[in-house]
């Protein structure tokens, strides 16, 4: 494992270092560091493979990085909007001061004061509030900034087309418009009530746009150019561009940077013909992510986001494979990934959803499917004013979005749609540590896999 995927082995190592940074002191953790340096240069005069000693670096210095914990109290914060809604803000880059130095903090989600006359803050924006620390944070008082960087007027380029693209959607869809908005631009106008049944029902992954959103439009988009620019070079940059356009018009929130950030670095390698383990990939993105950030490890969307990548990335290479191919591939990949994130599910909720799991494996990512690229059309036809062309693909999504809606409150009311699990952290270490334990035997029973999974299924693999 550690020889055929290095850097996913490098992440593993960060990742166990950011945790640990909220239980040792540093000091303990610069002297791993120094010892990790020593033992480099000793076992390279030797020519041992040094992977070992990197992952106890790694380790040591996703330690020393990790940010400091917001205390309890009143802090002044300043930091940069990741991500907003009407009543809650998500902050990256924070630094906080106390009595004498700004210091570096993690990530934090910060409820806004109920009335401002600077209405809601964006994507991008700099943020600076006097906050109060206790069971959450609260803003006592807030105010912030556009930024006039170009990512970020891209950003707000990327939500005027998205309001517009969401008009066309109320004009043609009605009652299924909210859906669809939620689910292919991430929006927040659903009805609390269809929040309530995808949430209870199983199913509120569909309105995070994600890696599974960004994969299937991917490799839906791949398999269709394929039968039209046969060539790597022009294809691949064809689709990563779509998916850059499409993560700006959801907003970028950091799942969907994460997966665009994926497929970005597969595009390279495919580019240089330099076939690259899927788990090195992955590696390649979150160690960037945890030595930015160790606090991310804490955000539930990262623990699903990765748990639910690298369960794909082991299982799918053996699970079987049938007729239609597409349909195969998108069944395979949902039940790996709702296995990967039972642990996270019964840690963070605890819930488990037994009755959704069996739609989520063999209906729900079908319908997704339908209902992505159909509005993926829709979009391309929006923005170019082919209003024919509109009308057609609305009525073409409307009745798979009509299904979905009718699966949430048909899995609601279910017995054993979600069961509730206690005590929560007792009951996730049992299932983390039963899903690690099958992960790892298919990991060593053939990592070539790993190795394969994205040549197996991709659109122009020889294979197919």
């Amino acid at each position: 494992m550690a020889s055929k995927s290095p850097v996913f082995f490098l992440f593993l190592s960060a990742i166990a270092g950011a945790l640990l940074s909220r239980v040792f002191s540093v000091w303990l953790d610069l002297a791993i560091c120094l010892l990790a340096v020593v033992l480099f240069f000793v076992l390279v005069k030797v020519h041992v493979n040094v992977i070992w000693i990197l992952s106890l670096f790694f380790f040591a210095i996703a330690w020393v990085f990790a940010p400091n914990p917001l205390p309890n109290g009143q802090n002044f914060i300043i930091g940069k909007v990741r991500h907003a809604s009407f009543s809650v803000v998500k902050i990256t880059d924070v630094r906080f001061h106390n009595a004498k130095r700004w210091i570096r903090g993690g990530f934090l989600y910060v409820f806004l004061p109920r009335y401002s006359h600077l209405g809601h803050p964006e994507a991008g924006d700099i943020f600076m509030a006097r906050v109060e620390k206790g069971e959450f944070v609260k803003a006592k008082e807030a105010f912030w900034i556009n930024s006039d960087s170009l990512v970020d007027k891209m950003l707000r380029w990327g939500e005027t087309e998205s309001n517009y693209i969401y008009s066309k959607m109320k004009m043609y869809m009605s009652s299924e418009a909210d859906t669809v908005a939620s689910m292919f631009l991430g929006r927040r106008d659903t009805s609390f009530e269809l929040k309530q049944a995808y949430r209870n029902g199983g199913y509120a992954y569909i309105f995070s746009v994600s890696g599974m959103h960004v994969g299937i439009i991917a490799a839906i988009t791949l398999i269709l150019l394929s039968e039209f620019v046969p060539w790597n070079t022009l294809k691949y940059p064809l689709v990563f561009i779509l998916v850059i356009i499409y993560g700006f018009v959801t907003g970028f929130s950091i799942p969907t940077f994460r997966a665009v950030s994926i497929f970005g670095v597969f595009t390279f390698f495919k580019l240089i013909d330099r076939p690259q383990s899927f788990l090195n990939i992955l590696g390649v993105i979150g160690l960037f992510e945890v030595l930015k950030d160790g606090s991310i490890i804490f955000d539930v969307s990262f623990q699903l986001s990765y748990s639910a990548v690298i369960a794909m990335a082991i299982l799918v290479p053996h699970l079987p494979q049938f007729n239609p191919k597409w349909i195969s591939t998108a069944v395979n990949f949902t039940l790996a990934a709702n296995i990967g994130v039972i642990p996270f599910l019964i840690l963070n909720y605890g819930k488990i959803y037994i009755t959704s799991f069996i739609f989520n494996v063999l209906l729900i990512p079908i319908l997704v499917m339908f209902v992505l690229e159909g509005t993926l059309m829709f979009s391309a036809f929006v923005m170019i004013g082919a209003t024919t062309f509109e009308r057609i693909t609305a009525s073409g999504i409307y009745p798979f979005a009509k299904l979905l809606d009718w699966i949430a409150y048909f899995t609601k009311g279910l017995p054993l749609s979600a069961v509730d699990v206690q005590p929560r952290v007792t009951i996730f270490w049992i299932t983390f540590l039963l899903v690690g334990l099958l992960l790892f035997r298919f990991l060593l029973c053939d990592d070539s896999g790993t190795v394969d999974i994205l040549h197996k299924n991709s659109a122009d693999d020889p294979r197919s």
